[in-house]
C-alpha cells in the first residue's frame, strides 16, 4: 500500500502524540499527523471517535493532555486560542442574531483592533467570496440555512488565518444545500490555498472535498490517505465498512484462503479460523442461475431510481447487490435464483471481530 503521510516533522500542521484523557476515558490516543500547506484533510469517523475532541484541541478550546501542535514551527500548544490565528466554522453557525452580515462577519477585525477603512475593505471582500454581496445589511433570522453558513464562513476567512477549521458546518442543511456548500468551501479553500481541518461523520463529504481523509474510531487514527486509497485499499474492516458500503459475510480461512459459499478467496497468510470476507455491493455482477460465481435466491428487490438494490441469500448470509439502471430494466423477483460474481482485486479478506 502506498503510504500517502507526510514525513514527520515536514508538514504545515504537525501534530505529535496529541492525547485527551479525562477520568476513565481517552477521547483521543496518540494522535501523529503532518498535513502539507494548502491541504484539505478531514477527520472522519463515528460520534465519539475524537474526531472533534482533535479538533478542538488543535483550536486550542481544549487543553491537551499531552503532545504537541505546531503550525509553520511554531509550537502552540500552551498558546491561547485567540492568538492561534485559525479560523473557525461550526455546526450551529454561531451567528450573533443582534448583527447584521456585514457586523458578523466584521466582529474578528474589530476584537483584533484593525484600522476601520482595513475592515470595510476586507469584509466586503469576504461577503463577496461566499456571494453574499446585497446582503450585507440583513440579520441571521433573514438569511438561509445555506446563506448563514456562508455568513460563518466569510466571518473565519476575513482574518486571514493560516488553518481554517470546520466542526461538522454542513449537517444542518439539507441535501441539495451540502452539495451547494461542499463545492463553495472547497473551491475557496483552494481558491486562497489555505490548509484546512474538516470533521464530519459523512464518508460522501470526506471523499468528495478533501485532499487526504484520517479515519478515527475510538480516539485512534484507523488510516491516513487519500480518498482512492482508503476506499480502494482499506487496511481494516473498520475502514472498509465506514467508507463506502460494504457487503460483510463470515467465513473461515485455511492455507491463505477464505471459503465463503464454494469459492475460495486469497487471505492474508497470518489469519487462520474465523474471518470476514467483504465486497462491496456496486462490485458484485448478476447473471442466470447456472453461470459461473456463487449461487444465491433473491430475497427482495428495490427499485431505487438511479439503482436497482438486491438482498440475496447466499448461503445462509445475507448478500446486497446494487445495479446502476440504464431504462426499461426487469426487477428480479423474490425467489428467483442467481449467481453472483466479483473480481478477485474488490474483494478484502479480515480476521474476525473478537
Amino acid at each position: 500500500m502506498t503510504d500517502t503521510s507526510t514525513a514527520p516533522g515536514q508538514g504545515f500542521l504537525s501534530i505529535r502524540g496529541l492525547t485527551k484523557r479525562y477520568a476513565g476515558f481517552t477521547a483521543v490516543d496518540n494522535l501523529d499527523l503532518e498535513v502539507p500547506k494548502g491541504e484539505l484533510v478531514a477527520f472522519l469517523g463515528p460520534s465519539g471517535c475524537g474526531k472533534t475532541t482533535s479538533l478542538r484541541m488543535i483550536a486550542g478550546l481544549v487543553p491537551a493532555t499531552s503532545g504537541r501542535i505546531v503550525v509553520g514551527g511554531q509550537d502552540l500548544t500552551e498558546v491561547a486560542t485567540h492568538r492561534r490565528d485559525m479560523g473557525l466554522v461550526f455546526q450551529s453557525y454561531a451567528l450573533f442574531p443582534h448583527m447584521s452580515v456585514a457586523k458578523n462577519v466584521a466582529f474578528g477585525l474589530e476584537m483584533r483592533k484593525v484600522p476601520k477603512d482595513e475592515i470595510a475593505k476586507r469584509v466586503k471582500e469576504a461577503i463577496a467570496l461566499v456571494h453574499l454581496t446585497g446582503k450585507e445589511e440583513h440579520r441571521p433570522a433573514q438569511l438561509s440555512g445555506g446563506q448563514q453558513q456562508r455568513v460563518a464562513l466569510a466571518r473565519a476567512l476575513v482574518i486571514r488565518p493560516s488553518i481554517l477549521l470546520f466542526d461538522e458546518p454542513l449537517s444542518n442543511l439539507d441535501a441539495k444545500l451540502r452539495d451547494e456548500m461542499r463545492n463553495e468551501i472547497r473551491d475557496i479553500q483552494r481558491r486562497l490555498g489555505i490548509t484546512a481541518i474538516f470533521v464530519t461523520h459523512d464518508q460522501s463529504e470526506a471523499l468528495t472535498m478533501c485532499d487526504k481523509v484520517v479515519v478515527m474510531n475510538q480516539g485512534r487514527l484507523e488510516q491516513l490517505g487519500t480518498p482512492v486509497d482508503l476506499y480502494e485499499r482499506p487496511k481494516t474492516a473498520f475502514v472498509a465498512s465506514f467508507v463506502g458500503r460494504t457487503n460483510r459475510l463470515k467465513a473461515v480461512a485455511t492455507d491463505g484462503f477464505a471459503d465463503f459459499g464454494g469459492q475460495r478467496f486469497a487471505a492474508p497468510g497470518d489469519l487462520s479460523g474465523p474471518v470476514e470476507v467483504m465486497v462491496r455491493p456496486h462490485r458484485i455482477a448478476l447473471a442466470p442461475t447456472g453461470g459461473e460465481g456463487v449461487a444465491g435466491t433473491i430475497m427482495r428487490a428495490t427499485f431505487a431510481g438511479d439503482i436497482l438494490q438486491y438482498d440475496i441469500d447466499v448461503a445462509g448470509q445475507t448478500v446486497s447487490v446494487e445495479l446502476a439502471t440504464r431504462g426499461g430494466e426487469t426487477v428480479l423477483a423474490p425467489g428467483t435464483t442467481v449467481a453472483l460474481s466479483w473480481r478477485p482485486q474488490d474483494v478484502f479478506v479480515y480476521g474476525a471481530a473478537a
